[in-house]
């Protein structure tokens, strides 16, 4: 029963070291976004964030869409002869 009670002791110890881990990418990823487009925090509201959010969302969107785009429009046919 030991056993089973440390196993479940490192699962709990994992769950919170990923939850940790998730907490600093998001952190980092909220540093950059902030230095990167200049972004004046202090003053930033909610809603703001969210449209911010929601604009970059709709740009990476669109990148992805063109990409995908070219991509399939690039595939060369086969030539015959």
């Amino acid at each position: 029963m030991s056993n089973i009670s440390k196993k479940l002791e490192q699962i709990e110890k994992l769950k919170k070291e990923l939850l940790e881990e998730k907490e600093k990418i998001e952190n980092t990823l909220g540093k950059e976004l902030i230095n990167q487009f200049g972004l004046d925090y202090e003053s930033l509201t909610k809603n703001e964030i969210k449209e911010f959010v929601n604009n970059l969302k709709d740009s990476y969107d669109l990148m992805n869409e063109d990409q995908s785009l070219n991509s399939s429009n690039s595939v060369e046919s086969p030539t015959v002869g």
